[in-house]
């Protein structure tokens, strides 16, 4: 039988000729940290292979999942692609944006590690936006970090909430261009204006009550409990006449927290 742990003994000496790691070398490093995974931290590794394998528009689609905060003279408003696939802005009159499972949420996400009212972003005027955590079963973490009390959050910012990830983006100042000179207008070949505009009333925006309407038929039930929300680092429960496991050395839950970051950054 074909045996890759005898291969993987023979990876030191696969190296190119300028000392640079070989892909083979690569993949049979990443296979050695799985082995080491399977071998003591099997849970963590069905939470991994779970992720891989899950149909999850956040991951697959192939795009940056962001929400980015604005800031519009006394306005503050997110614009985001969390929402049904496309970019929208979201404004809210208190300036409180909640994000979890819930179909009432201002920004609700069908996923199953999420809490039903997971975090929130407030912002406050002269001081910006915070995310907080709303006590969620799976956590809060900005940039890998866990967090507990409120943070402000700043332009680049990588956040996770359960297998929810996405890039925070600020924009906190405008400026108006300069008008174009007539001699460089008459050079370029404009698409022409329709003689006809769109009334302000048949603005293509969509009220709350269509968003809500246009939701998803989510499959996991909302109760009033918590309880229903997947532990997202919760061990497997052992099956009868499965073999004892040797003992396992303990990994913290930043530990766990930072493999799976770097999975869900990969």
């Amino acid at each position: 039988m074909f045996d890759l742990n005898s291969i993987a003994d023979f990876s030191p000496n696969l190296q190119s000729p300028a000392g640079h790691p070989t892909d083979l070398e690569q993949r049979l490093g990443l296979y050695q940290v799985f082995l080491k995974l399977y071998e003591h931290h099997r849970d963590l590794l069905d939470e991994i292979i779970e992720l891989e394998n899950t149909d999850n528009r956040h991951r697959v689609r192939g795009v940056w999942q962001h929400v980015q905060a604005v800031i519009n003279g006394n306005q503050a408003y997110l614009i985001t692609n969390l929402l049904q696939d496309q970019t929208q802005i979201v404004t809210q009159s208190e300036n409180l944006w909640v994000i979890g499972r819930d179909r009432k949420a201002t920004l609700p996400i069908s996923d199953k590690r999420l809490s039903r009212r997971h975090a929130i972003v407030q912002y406050v005027a002269d001081k910006g936006f915070f995310l907080i955590d709303l006590n969620s079963t799976n956590g809060t973490f900005v940039n890998g970090e866990s967090i507990r009390q409120p943070v402000l959050l700043k332009d680049g910012d990588r956040i996770r909430l359960g297998s929810l990830s996405f890039v925070f983006f600020l924009c906190e100042s405008s400026r108006h261009a300069e008008t174009i000179p007539p001699e460089v207008l008459s050079s370029i070949r404009l698409v022409p204006s329709s003689s006809k505009t769109r009334p302000a009333e048949e603005s293509p925006a969509r009220d709350a009550t269509e968003l809500e309407a246009n939701q998803p038929d989510w499959e996991v039930p909302l109760q009033g409990s918590e309880k229903e929300t997947s532990m997202f680092l919760k061990p497997a429960a052992r099956q009868r006449d499965e073999a004892p496991q040797p003992s396992n050395p303990h990994l913290s839950p930043s530990q766990q927290a930072d493999i799976l970051d770097r999975f869900l950054n990969r």
